[in-house]
């Protein structure tokens, strides 16, 4: 672990503080859950399989994301291959979510009909997929042009899991700075 992981970590959870409301206390047990970085990966993604929610790779896989951004200061997609290895291990078809949201970024043919289906979905699958292609498509790189584009999404757990992963990407100092520009 680098000495910006701390800076990381603070921008991760305040960037998706930023959307958090009521009703998610799921994805911020996950975001939690990402942040201990001093567990193997392994271990957050059994923690996050053994919890009693409907939706336990997807919160594994935003965990482990969030872990390896934390963690090793990657870029999304980086993390999001090194999530994937996690839960190949243990044969989890979560990977399909992480491969969609991948090819709808890397892949203008196919871009279009994943995002819409991203889009109209309600499964939480789709909604994690929606958050990885955000924070991977985006040309310009900033933590503020996640931010709007985040914010033009109708699902809060979008914008939560998005805000997660563009805050570890940028750290606390990019987050405090487009909060900044809201209140202006």
């Amino acid at each position: 672990m680098d000495k910006y992981a701390m800076e990381r970590a603070r921008g991760c959870m305040t960037a998706a503080g930023m959307f958090f409301q009521q009703g998610a206390e799921d994805i911020s047990q996950t975001i939690e859950l990402g942040l201990r970085t001093t567990d193997e990966p392994e271990t957050i993604y059994e923690t996050c399989i053994k919890r009693s929610t409907a939706n336990k790779s997807v919160l594994a896989m935003a965990s482990l994301i969030i872990y390896f951004l934390v963690r090793d200061g990657v870029k999304v997609k980086k993390a999001c291959m090194s999530a994937w290895k996690v839960a190949d291990k243990f044969k989890d078809p979560i990977i399909q979510s992480i491969s969609s949201a991948l090819t709808a970024a890397e892949k203008p043919k196919s871009r279009g009909k994943l995002v819409a289906g991203f889009l109209t979905s309600n499964d939480l699958k789709d909604k994690l997929s929606l958050a990885i292609y955000l924070n991977v498509a985006i040309v310009e790189d900033s933590f503020h042009a996640r931010m709007v584009e985040l914010t033009k999404q109708p699902d809060n757990e979008t914008r939560i899991m998005g805000a997660a992963f563009a805050g570890a990407v940028y750290g606390l100092k990019e987050v405090n700075a487009e909060s900044k520009l809201k209140k202006a």
